[in-house]
């Protein structure tokens, strides 16, 4: 196991991921459900098997196949019925090669990723059934030397209120430059902006399987985030503004790397780690939620939580932060997880002896710092979702909080939708997602460990300056 933080690193300073999480933990108090299936196109010859799907903020479901999208507004839907296809397009390919490897959903965007390409929609929602050309459409290939392998979006603000709608679209491919951010801003129209960036993954030898970014939350510890799970069950987290500014280097060193597999002298079992999904704690502190599939003669943890320690850099010390969630609480196969926007609870999809389940964690402060969950405050249900046949688990989920309760909306390849409303009374009331910046974000937003002040209880006052740019800018024109 090994991590490299030198951006971060600061001796004298305590780590703050050891400091004891202190929040009001909340519990569920019911659960209801119901299920529903997407409307499959009826034209003869129509090649439509999907081979995964996409879920918006909003509870709009893109369900693609190797050529076509197919767009579905899943939350305002007759939950009671089949819910009906509100539009259909296919992509044209360059050649008989190329096929949709990708696709994710903003609440006003769709981007595309196919072997060759991105693709960027906008106004789906609105389309009457007509999807528009796409806004842009650029070769990411790198004449054939560089594979797009996965997708994710960010979106701040929307068009017509008074926050400034931006987006980020973060491409994850091979190598050590594995990742690309595209950026876009919304002035009378969306469009993109110049000079795409770049994340180092040093020493990177394997795809990446996974990329996101962290929830826009005002209050959290390092800014902005973006984390790629690599193949081979090791992940990369980089400090980024969402907009940078023009003119700054456009390649981003990584902030924090982990290596999850017990030690290098052990066999890793490739892409146990199903999914990876970034928590942002009540506290507003980073953490990343690894679930495991656990296959047998495994040295892997099994579903585990892992603080973001951008101070630590002893393998020892950080193998000790990796802390699994009680047996008690959760199996040792999870397809998928996610985490809800104000920290306070997880969602998984675990494989059961008949049917896949729902679990409902709330996640508390674990002893010795870090989080972690109980089995007395869960709540299951059964989630008739399967997994896909490929790579990923094909299994797509939103979760949304609202006055006392969490709206759940979760779908798979096959196109099984299903809809929960977990009751939570005592829930805090959820900030606003929406920030507008005083001034522009910075492109490398190293959190300056100088620039924090931590007291004996590890209490913090979080202040963000510009770093020293680096030597050697170098701008990708995108």
């Amino acid at each position: 196991m090994s991590i490299t933080s030198s951006t971060f690193s600061h001796p004298s300073a305590r780590r703050y991921s050891l400091a004891a999480e202190h929040f009001r933990v909340s519990a569920a108090s019911s659960v209801s459900h119901t299920e529903s299936r997407l409307q499959r196109p009826r034209q003869l010859f129509t090649r439509a098997h999907n081979v995964a799907t996409s879920i918006s903020p909003s509870g709009w479901v893109a369900a693609y196949s190797s050529h076509q999208i197919r767009l579905y507004n899943v939350k305002g839907a007759n939950r009671s019925r089949e819910v009906l296809i509100e539009a259909s397009f296919n992509i044209p390919m360059l050649s008989k090669h190329e096929e949709i490897r990708g696709v994710a959903l903003s609440n006003d965007l769709i981007a595309v990723i196919t072997h060759t390409r991105l693709l960027v929609y906008d106004e789906y929602r609105g389309s009457g059934g007509q999807v528009r050309e796409p806004l842009h459409e650029q070769r990411i290939d790198q004449d054939g030397s560089w594979t797009p392998r996965s997708l994710a979006i960010s979106q701040v603000g929307a068009p017509g209120n008074e926050t400034e709608a931006r987006a980020s679209i973060a491409v994850g491919g091979e190598g050590e430059g594995g990742v690309k951010i595209f950026r876009y801003r919304y002035t009378a129209g969306w469009n993109k902006q110049p000079n795409r960036l770049v994340l180092r993954c040093p020493r990177n030898n394997g795809a990446i399987k996974v990329v996101g970014f962290s929830p826009s939350r005002p209050d959290a510890m390092f800014g902005p985030m973006a984390y790629a799970l690599i193949t081979g069950n090791r992940l990369y987290c980089w400090a980024i503004g969402l907009n940078p500014r023009v003119g700054v280097s456009n390649r981003v060193d990584l902030s924090w790397q982990i290596d999850c597999n017990s030690s290098s002298n052990e066999r890793a079992y490739r892409d146990e780690i199903s999914t990876a999904t970034f928590i942002t704690s009540p506290t507003g502190r980073p953490y990343m939620l690894c679930t495991v599939d656990h296959k047998p003669g495994s040295y892997l943890y099994p579903t585990f939580i892992v603080p973001i320690d951008m101070l630590q850099e002893d393998a020892q010390s950080l193998r000790q932060l990796m802390k699994p969630i009680p047996e008690s609480a959760i199996g040792q196969s999870v397809l998928a997880g996610v985490a809800s926007y104000n920290g306070y609870f997880l969602v998984v999809v675990e494989k059961g002896m008949k049917n896949n389940m729902f679990k409902l964690l709330s996640l508390q402060g674990a002893a010795g710092g870090g989080l972690t969950c109980a089995a007395a405050r869960m709540q299951t249900w059964d989630a008739r979702l399967k997994a896909s046949s490929t790579d990923s688990p094909g299994i797509s989920i939103s979760i949304e909080e609202q006055t006392a309760a969490l709206e759940l909306i979760a779908v798979d390849a096959h196109g099984r939708v299903v809809y929960s409303r977990i009751s939570v009374p005592d829930m805090p009331e959820t900030r606003s997602t929406h920030v507008t910046p005083r001034r522009e974000p910075i492109a490398e937003l190293p959190y300056n460990p100088k620039m924090r002040e931590l007291s004996s209880d590890e209490s913090s006052r979080h202040s963000t300056a510009a770093s020293e740019l680096a030597d050697g800018v170098e701008i990708i024109p995108g």
